[in-house]
């Protein structure tokens, strides 16, 4: 995209219109830092996932996204060139819209009768709770996914003292385990589901929508980075980010893994590495209030 410089306009309308939660979440790193350089401006935003805007400070009105940008919307993008050369997306992005060194994060506001849903469908226990969310969602890469089989295996291996619980939508498989303490949450309101997640000691997922919603709201975070992508341009320094010791890796590689034959990248993350990983963190009692 064209540079824009947004602080000092008196109103900046930014437009994202692809299905990703994670783009929508791009874009409340946007709003907050042009928020903090240009307080007068009014701020809109044109987004798939409105709901996500919901409370936030730095939003001053927010819109369903239509095939193309309303009328003065900017289209921001990050993918000229793909993948960003040596740095941040969230750099990329703010960069494009005049704003330079912006803080490495995403945002999300919590409302009180979404706290009070959350609290009422999983209610406090002693036991750790570990969010966990074994699928990217259906528009993303295919390379994003960590093995399968892997997932269940990880499981498997947790204490069963830990209490589980998979977000996701009716298109997806049920999470092969048998855990006494795993829950399932399909098709949850995602508002309500953000408050349970916030709740939880932990998030354990590869890279997505989610995996940026749990950095917004603090939650400690396993990340798992498949071939796909790297922490450098999409991850967080506050989590803890697997990557494959592979010397292809990161492919960038959307579908299908070329020229690699087979899913390497996404089977070379062991199960019980991030058990281990997962199980360090709960031990250092990071646990949220």
């Amino acid at each position: 995209m064209e540079k824009v410089n947004c602080p000092g306009m008196d109103e900046v309308r930014l437009y994202r219109g692809t299905r990703s939660l994670s783009d929508a979440l791009f874009l409340s790193t946007a709003a907050h830092e042009l928020r903090k350089r240009s307080p007068s401006t009014r701020i809109i935003i044109e987004t798939h996932w409105p709901q996500i805007f919901y409370g936030n400070p730095s939003v001053d009105a927010v819109f369903p996204s239509g095939p193309r940008p309303g009328k003065g919307a900017i289209p921001v993008s990050y993918e000229d060139p793909w993948p960003p050369p040596g740095r941040h997306i969230l750099e990329t992005i703010c960069s494009n819209l005049g704003m330079e060194d912006p803080d490495l994060r995403t945002y999300y506001y919590e409302l009180p009768p979404e706290r009070v849903r959350a609290r009422q469908i999983v209610r406090p226990s002693s036991r750790p709770l570990v969010v966990v969310h074994p699928f990217s969602s259906f528009f993303s890469a295919s390379s994003k996914q960590w093995n399968f089989h892997h997932w269940e295996q990880f499981l498997d291996l947790l204490p069963p003292e830990i209490e589980t619980i998979r977000y996701g939508n009716p298109e997806e498989p049920a999470t092969p385990t048998e855990r006494e303490h795993h829950r399932e949450m399909i098709g949850v309101d995602l508002r309500v589901f953000a408050s349970i997640l916030s709740n939880a000691d932990a998030f354990v997922g590869q890279e997505s929508g989610l995996a940026h919603l749990a950095t917004a709201l603090g939650v400690p975070s396993v990340v798992i980075f498949t071939g796909y992508g790297s922490p450098e341009v999409l991850g967080y320094k506050g989590n803890l980010n697997l990557v494959p010791q592979l010397p292809y890796a990161p492919c960038w590689e959307k579908d299908g893994c070329e020229p690699c034959k087979g899913e390497i990248c996404t089977a070379a993350i062991e199960p019980e590495f991030v058990a281990e990983n997962l199980l360090g963190l709960l031990a250092a009692g990071r646990r949220r209030g």
